[in-house]
């Protein structure tokens, strides 16, 4: 997707369900592929403009540099934004979502019954690596699509969540591959442009010592002491200019424009606004609704807007032109949700216990109340969700009552995903009914449980006193589980939880979210099992 950032702009980038969260295939990626200038109404620089350091400040930290490739990694929305700095995708999603574009890739062929994918790749393209000879890594063929494709199967979390939807990837030709899918797909090329398993790591990432991030894209990281690795929060890493970066822009000019960027790792979303004002960064990615509303209301400058067509339209909020971003709350791809999960231990594939409480540790010998149904259904009716998403939100993005927003762009979707199943109304009275009636069938077990919250997030934190109050007024009591980024989302992987503030990734097709709730696959995390939920992904 194209941008029209000028290199002294800031992005705040918030998706349609209240607050959102960016991954590969939005303006971040295009913005970062050039470094604050791709193609657009001012973003192609003299050259006297271009060089110096471009300082981004997002909110979390992978897990490991040394496993950050699409077959190690375990990536979130900020690693998406990193990953998008190195590695190169097969594919680009089209700004309006209705068709994937050449990248790496520069088609993808169906069979008859659209479960093969023959996918021809880009000549020429070489990885840049600077401990190897005159910094080349290699040409770029089919055996790196495949090796990368190997290395995703063979990893314990990744191989798991493709395993149910992609049966193998051969090499055809030195530069075609074949993918063959479980069942027929037919937006599958989209997979290959959103998701993990679309960045082409160099072999040397993909051994399982690990190594260094390499990869074709527009910035290469010199060497792993350049990255201060803090999952807690305050670490960095900084990316050098690809000198050979195969891309160019519209003048055919080279990309990218500056000579490095530094990706600051920055918790707290008030401290990454802050962190702007102050001229510690000069761009961020925030998902955060309460600060971005707070950014509109202060800052004034002009906000951008993406609609489902891919257009931008630019206004004018106030006389500071110092500061601009965009948001796409009412763009072509389905949002990010941010949402509370449950472990339902629906499946079994999800080991049966809860968290203590008293020592904040899973216990595989204590009951859950959150397999319960109606406890589940006593929570969704104890929030006000509208209150939240004005309150804590500062109403950004949409209120959902499902999977799904109710509206795109003022129209009504007409898919299975969008009408069923619905959360039970807001109701305090009937909440606490229901909370009373479970507490008569089970006089001996109190109805309580822990709810995972980044650490050192201020907005997490009274979203989770938000929730504590209303789950309070119908007799459920919840305590907080403050962890880093990477253990939280760990917990979710292994289920070993028991609720957890969430955001949900989004993506230019529904099916792009299939892994999630589909009841056969290890990354569905609440184990959910839901019979209208499987028929309509299926559909």
């Amino acid at each position: 997707m194209e941008n029209t950032f000028s290199r002294r702009s800031f992005l705040t980038h918030s998706a349609a369900a209240a607050g959102g969260i960016a991954m590969a295939g939005t303006v971040v990626d295009s913005l970062i592929s050039a470094a604050g200038a791709d193609v657009g109404v001012d973003s192609i620089p003299t050259a006297g403009q271009r060089g110096g350091t471009l300082r981004i400040g997002i909110g979390s930290e992978v897990e490991s540099p040394s496993h950050f490739s699409s077959a190690q990694g375990k990536m979130d929305a900020a690693a998406f934004c990193v990953a998008n700095a190195v590695y190169d995708p097969l594919f680009r999603a089209s700004a309006d979502g209705s068709t994937w574009l050449p990248n790496l890739a520069l088609s993808a062929v169906a069979n008859a019954a659209k479960n093969e994918w023959t996918i021809t790749l880009r000549q020429g393209v070489h990885y840049y690596n600077s401990s190897a000879p005159n910094q080349d890594g290699g040409e770029f063929t089919a055996d790196d699509v495949v090796g990368n494709y190997a290395g995703s199967v063979a990893n314990f979390t990744v191989g798991l969540a493709i395993k149910p939807l992609i049966k193998s990837c051969v090499k055809v030709s030195k530069y075609q591959v074949k993918y063959t899918t479980i069942m027929p797909w037919t937006t599958f090329p989209f997979q290959l442009s959103e998701q993990q398993i679309s960045y082409m790591a160099h072999s040397s990432v993909l051994d399982t010592a690990g190594g260094k991030p390499v990869g074709t894209g527009p910035f290469y990281m010199d060497s792993l002491s350049d990255w201060d690795h803090n999952v807690q929060g305050g670490g960095k890493s900084t990316w050098l200019a690809n000198p050979n970066y195969w891309k160019k822009d519209a003048n055919g000019g080279s990309l990218p424009y500056v000579d490095s960027i530094i990706f600051k790792v920055i918790v707290d979303p008030a401290a990454r606004w802050t962190a702007l004002q102050s001229g510690t960064i000069d761009l961020m990615v925030m998902a955060d609704g309460g600060t971005i509303k707070t950014i509109k209301t202060a800052v004034g400058g002009r906000l951008t807007t993406l609609n489902s067509k891919g257009k931008t339209t630019a206004v004018d909020q106030g006389s500071n032109s110092s500061y601009q971003w965009v948001s796409d709350e009412n763009g072509g791809r389905e949002p990010a949700v941010n949402c509370i999960i449950l472990n339902t231990q629906m499946t079994s594939k999800s080991p049966k216990g809860a968290v203590n409480p008293s020592t904040n540790v899973w216990d595989a010998a204590r009951a859950s109340v959150i397999t319960d149904p109606t406890i589940r259904q006593a929570c969704a009716m104890a929030i006000n969700r509208s209150l939240y998403w004005t309150n804590m939100d500062g109403g950004i993005g949409q209120v959902t009552d499902g999977i799904y927003r109710p509206t795109i762009n003022g129209n009504v979707p007409t898919g299975g995903l969008y009408k069923d199943p619905k959360y039970p109304k807001y109701s305090v009275t009937n909440g606490k009914k229901l909370v009373d009636a479970w507490k008569k069938k089970h006089p001996t077990v109190a109805p309580a449980f822990v709810i995972d919250i980044v650490q050192s997030n201020s907005a997490q934190t009274a979203a989770f006193t938000f929730i504590k109050n209303a789950l309070a007024a119908i007799g459920i009591t919840v305590t907080s589980r403050e962890m880093n980024q990477v253990a939280l989302i760990n917990a979710k992987i292994f289920k070993t939880y028991d609720a957890s503030t969430w955001s949900q990734f989004g993506g230019m097709t529904p099916d792009l979210n299939y892994v999630w709730f589909n009841a056969g696959n290890f990354v569905n995390f609440a184990q959910q099992n839901d019979p209208k939920i499987q028929a309509a992904m299926l559909n």
